[in-house]
C-alpha cells in the first residue's frame, strides 16, 4: 500500500502539480483548509494520508477520525494507538509511528503493534529502519513499513529500501528518485 517515495508535505501551499510521489502525507494544517488541499490532491490522483495528531481543530477522537473519513483522505497518521484502533474500526487506513529511540522503546514498540494487530507502521527515525525493520518483519512479514525522517540522500534510499516498503520525505529532490 505504501511504497517508494512519499511525499511528506510542510507546506500548506504545495500544490499537486508541484508533488511527484503518488502517495502525499499532509503533516500539518488547520480544520478549515484541510478539505480544500485534499480535494485537490485527490483529483491530481494522489494518495492522501493526513496526520491527525498536527491539524489544528482537529482532536485525536472519534468524531476527528470520522471527520477526515468522509472528508476522503485515504488515511491516517498517527502516535496514538486509540486513533489507530478507531481508523482500522471505520474502515480507513491507518499508518501508526514508530519511534526507535533505544532498545526498551523498540521493543515496547513491537510489544504494542503485535497485541494490536498493526498492519502500517513508520519507523522515526528513517535510517533506524535498517536495524529495526528486519526484526519485526521477522515477526510479522506482511507489515508496511515507512521509513521517516533524517533520510537526506540517494544512498540512504539506495540502502533502506532493502528493508522497508516506502520513505517518507520532505526533501523535493528526494521525491524524483525511482524507486
Amino acid at each position: 500500500m505504501l511504497t517508494g517515495v512519499i511525499a511528506a508535505l510542510w507546506e500548506r501551499n504545495a500544490r499537486p502539480e508541484q508533488v511527484t510521489p503518488r502517495t502525499v502525507f499532509f503533516l500539518n494544517g488547520g480544520l478549515f483548509e484541510i478539505q480544500n488541499r485534499i480535494d485537490g490532491f485527490k483529483r491530481s490522483g494522489k494518495t492522501v494520508f493526513v496526520d491527525i495528531d498536527f491539524i489544528s481543530g482537529i482532536s485525536g477522537d472519534e468524531d476527528s477520525v470520522l471527520f477526515l473519513k468522509k472528508s476522503g483522505v485515504d488515511g491516517l497518521i498517527t502516535t496514538k494507538l486509540r486513533i489507530y484502533k478507531q481508523a482500522a474500526g471505520f474502515g480507513m487506513n491507518c499508518l501508526l509511528r514508530f519511534f526507535a529511540l533505544d532498545s526498551r522503546a523498540v521493543e515496547r514498540g513491537i510489544q504494542q503493534i503485535l497485541s494490536a494487530g498493526v498492519k502500517n507502521i513508520e519507523i522515526m527515525p528513517g535510517l533506524v529502519s535498517m536495524k529495526v525493520a528486519p526484526r519485526i518483519r521477522s515477526l510479522i512479514p506482511d507489515i508496511n513499513i515507512v521509513a521517516a525522517g533524517l533520510v537526506d540522500t540517494e544512498e540512504e534510499i539506495d540502502l533502506l529500501k532493502r528493508h522497508v516498503d516506502g520513505i517518507s520525505t520532505s526533501s523535493p529532490t528526494l521525491w524524483e528518485y525511482k524507486w
